[in-house]
């Protein structure tokens, strides 16, 4: 259904009415002043094109709307739900932070278990500021 754009020629107010082209003759009533809008000349509504983006699970490039949905069949995608992106990005950070915590625990539980001269030069090198990362292996 478009959307047409109008002003009261009384008061100024303008207002978008969506009907169908049916209907396009029939007069608009102010909802200030209740005296008849006329409709205004506007641009139509133009749905841009999605723009390009690399896939997250092949890398391809995908530009367009097009290419977006043959992509989405590809890879057994879906488009996110509004807010489904704020919650898996929350369930990252949950995740990740639960993995931070048990790793330092870990870390501390194999410190613990290190004979007293090994422990002592662990803590002097990380008191003289020695780097310490973490790596994942075998996993």
């Amino acid at each position: 259904m478009p959307l047409y754009s109008y002003k009261c020629p009384s008061c100024g107010n303008t207002d978008d009415v969506l009907k169908p082209i049916a209907l396009l003759d029939r007069a608009e009533p102010c909802y200030a002043c209740q005296t008849p809008m006329e409709r205004q000349v506007s641009a139509p509504r133009i749905v841009a094109d999605y723009a390009g983006y690399e896939c997250p699970i092949s890398g391809a490039w995908i530009e367009g709307r097009k290419a977006h949905r043959e992509n989405l069949a590809r890879t057994g995608c879906r488009v996110l739900e509004p807010g489904e992106t704020n919650a898996s990005h929350r369930r990252a950070a949950d995740s990740l932070e639960k993995l931070s915590d048990s790793m330092a625990e870990t870390a501390a539980e194999f410190v613990e278990t290190l004979p007293t001269r090994k422990r002592e030069q662990l803590i002097s090198e990380l008191d003289h500021g020695v780097d310490v990362s973490f790596t994942r292996q075998g996993v």
